[in-house]
This record gives structure tokens, sequence and C-alpha cells, in this order.
């Protein structure tokens, strides 16, 4: 496989193209596309058990598709390790909050930067100058990214002991100590109330134009989704059925019908498709 190729572009930052994989003779997810340019916001909505979730566990290496193609820039993904494609420029959060419990707030941020020390053990020992230059920039890089997310107070809670909401913050912190160029967020406000999924949305924005990334997100919070996202790409079935800009998106009647189906002629249907609902 070649790390570069022309199909790759530098216009956008993360480039998917017709992504399918099968789970014996299911086809989970098929002809999957989506582009995330720098500094924007993308979403990816659909019905529970649409795939979201498997479209984020093949461009992150947790699945091999059986076709289609990965690209950050110019650089091939497809098929590669997670942690290859981590170390590459694409992070994640999930569904579920996955902190090391046990952890400060601090040392959960500093572990995600656990690969940049490879080869240091020895070195360590004798307490080489390279060594301590370098951990004291990884503990300034982990501080920046705490008082970034507005959790600079909190450094030395242990980390599972934070409320819910600020949990969710450390881990964005967390992937993005990873330097990513992409950052795919897995359901970031499911469970926080109207006020964190507020902070959230402005922290979101933040990300994308203090630090240049673009943002891939899923979501059920349709408000959220409308509010905070330039393009949304519907899933449905394994299969897109719509691309377009929120606008688009709430009129669509095959998204209306994909959440709602008999209940689409209720009148519920546009409620839902412009933000008023919510589905999980």
């Amino acid at each position: 496989m070649n790390s570069t190729s022309n199909h790759g572009s530098s216009e956008f930052l993360l480039k998917v193209e017709n992504l399918t994989i099968r789970f014996g003779g299911l086809v989970a997810v098929q002809n999957f596309s989506l582009r995330v340019p720098a500094r924007q916001i993308v979403g990816l909505i659909g019905p529970n058990g649409a795939g979201k979730t498997t479209v984020f566990n093949l461009m992150t290496g947790v699945y091999k598709p059986n076709q289609g193609t990965v690209y950050l820039q110019e650089t091939e993904l497809t098929g590669r390790g997670a942690h290859v494609i981590a170390r590459s420029g694409v992070a994640r959060t999930f569904q579920n909050i996955r902190l090391f419990a046990g952890l400060t707030v601090l040392e959960n941020v500093i572990a995600a930067a656990s690969w940049q020390r490879r080869g240091q053990s020895v070195a360590s020992l004798f307490a080489l100058p390279a060594v301590a230059l370098k951990e004291k920039k990884l503990l300034e890089s982990a501080r920046k990214l705490l008082e970034f997310v507005g959790l600079s107070s909190y450094e030395n809670w242990e980390a599972t002991s934070l409320p819910y909401g600020l949990q969710r913050k450390l881990e964005i912190a967390r992937a993005m100590m990873t330097n990513p160029k992409v950052l795919l967020l897995d359901e970031p406000a499911a469970g926080m109330n109207p006020t964190e999924k507020d902070e959230l949305a402005k922290l979101v924005r933040s990300i994308c134009d203090v630090h240049g990334l673009g943002v891939l997100l899923i979501e059920h919070d349709m408000k959220f989704v409308m509010n905070l996202c330039a393009n949304i790409t519907v899933l449905d079935h394994g299969e897109v059925i719509a691309v377009g800009s929120p606008l688009e998106i709430q009129k669509n009647p095959k998204v209306i019908e994909a959440y709602l189906g008999a209940e689409e002629t209720t009148g519920e249907g546009t409620a839902a498709a412009s933000g008023q609902g919510s589905h999980s």
C-alpha cells in the first residue's frame, strides 16, 4: 500500500470513499463517503443501528473495510492499525467515557502521549537531559490543554471523580494530546444537561477556530447538531441517504422518514428534523 497517492486531496483533512464492510452475510456499511475540511464541524447522524459507530471504527482502524479508502490529506490510512492511524493524526472519543481510573486528570492527559516516550526506558534510568526536557514539554502541553477545556483547577483530581460533563471535556483534552488533525466525537453530548451542552458546543467550535482541526461529530441531539455543524451526512441501514446543510437536512423527506417512519404523517417529523426533538 502506498502511503501517498493522487487520490488524496489536501483540500480536505479527511477524505473517505466508498467504505464498505460486511459481517458474515450482513452488509453493515455500504459505499460510505464523506469529507471533513479543516476548521469545520461535520455531522454524522442517523437512527439507532444506522452504522454510525461502525463508520468511526472503520476510519480509526478498529475494523478493516472490505472495500473503500480513507485518506488523511495525502496519506492513505485504509486498513492500517488503530495505533498507526492515531499517530497519523486521527483522534476519537467514545460513546462510553473511557478514562483511566486511579489516575489524576493531568495524568490521564499525559497518558495519551505515551507513544512519544518510546525508547526512553534506558535513558530514563540515567536521567538524561533530553528525556527531562521532553517530559517537561509533555507536562506543559497537557496543562495547556486542560486550560483550553477549562479543567486547570481539577488537574489533581482523580479523573473518574469529576462530574459527568467535565469527564467528557477531559476525554476531549486527552484525544487532543495526540496532536490530531481530525477529531472524531462519538455522541459527546450524551447525558449532558442543556448548560453542559452549550459549553460543549463552544468548546468544539474553539477546537476548530483555535487549533485548526476538522471535527466529525456523531450525535443524537438534533438541536445540538443543527446549531453546530456546517454540513451533515445522514446514514440509515448502513447507507448514506442525504448530505447537505442543516436546512437541507431538516427538509429532506428521506431523513424524516428514516427517523420517524409512519409518525411522519402526524406532523412530528418536521419538528424532529429541525431540532425540536432528539432521538437516542
